[in-house]
C-alpha cells in the first residue's frame, strides 16, 4: 500500500509541474535543485573537509525565569511522548530524521518520514508574514534564495512545543532563522538555525546539521504512545 506521503508528495509534483510557469532565466541565475530525500547524518559521523554536526537544542541557555520554570515542567508531558508535533527546532536537530524537499506552486514543501513528530512544513516563497497570524505548532515559515541558499524565517508558534528534551520552554516571540544549501556536490545538505526569543533565551542560539541525499522514499512512520 502507498503511503499517505507519497501520495502527497506525488500531488505536489504534480502541481509542480502543473503550475509553475516555465522559468526562463540562464541555468547560473536559477537557485540549486533541492528537491529529493535526505537523512540527517549522524553525530559521530564526518563528511569530507571536517564537516560535522555541530550544536544541540539541549545546549540553548535560558533566562532565569524560563529555568525556574523548566525547573517545574512535568517531563512525562513531553510532546514527544504525547506523539505530538515537536516544531522544527527540535525535529531537525533529532538523529537520523528523514525528509523529502519538494518545490510545488510558490511554496517548497517539506516532508517529514516521522510524519506525527515532524508533520509537512509549507515554506512560502512569494509573501511574507501575514499581519496576524494564527499560532500553530510549525509556525509560519517563508523564504528566499541568498545565492545558493534557502533562508527560511520561521515565527507564529504556539505554546504547545518545547525548546528541548529537558523541558525548555518557548515564548510567542520565538523566531528561527534557517539556512539550507546543497554541498559536496548536491551529495548532502547543510542546514544551520538560529533561535531567538527575547523572553526564554538568555541569548540566540544555533546549531548545525548536514543531511545526506539518498536514493529512496519517505514512507510512513507513526508514532504510537
Amino acid at each position: 500500500m502507498r503511503s499517505a506521503s507519497m501520495v502527497l508528495t506525488a500531488l505536489l509534483m504534480v502541481s509542480a509541474q502543473n503550475g509553475i510557469t516555465q522559468d526562463r532565466r540562464a541555468p547560473a541565475e536559477l537557485p540549486p535543485d533541492i528537491s529529493g530525500v535526505y537523512q540527517a547524518i549522524a553525530n559521530r559521523d564526518t563528511l569530507p573537509g571536517g564537516l560535522r554536526n555541530t550544536g544541540s537544542p539541549s545546549d540553548i541557555v535560558l533566562l532565569p525565569a524560563a529555568e525556574q520554570q523548566r525547573k517545574n515542567v512535568d517531563l512525562s508531558a513531553d510532546p514527544e511522548k504525547m506523539c505530538q508535533n515537536i516544531g522544527p527546532f527540535r525535529m531537525m536537530a533529532r538523529d537520523r530524521t528523514k525528509i523529502e524537499i519538494v518545490p510545488a506552486r510558490s511554496t517548497i514543501v517539506m516532508l517529514f518520514e516521522d510524519i506525527s513528530h515532524g508533520n509537512m512544513r509549507q515554506i512560502f516563497m512569494m509573501r511574507g508574514h501575514p499581519e496576524k497570524l494564527t499560532p500553530t505548532w510549525l509556525g509560519d515559515s517563508v523564504g528566499k534564495w541568498m545565492g545558493d541558499t534557502l533562508v527560511v524565517d520561521t515565527i507564529g508558534f504556539n505554546d504547545q512545543t518545547w525548546l528541548n528534551d529537558a523541558g525548555a520552554q518557548h515564548s510567542d516571540a520565538l523566531h528561527l532563522v534557517e539556512r539550507i544549501r546543497p554541498i559536496l556536490g548536491g551529495r548532502f545538505l547543510e542546514y544551520r538555525v538560529t533561535a531567538e526569543d527575547s523572553k526564554s533565551l538568555a541569548k540566540p542560539y544555533t546549531y548545525k546539521r548536514y543531511y545526506e541525499r539518498l536514493e529512496t522514499d519517505i514512507m510512513e512512520d507513526i508514532c504510537e504512545q
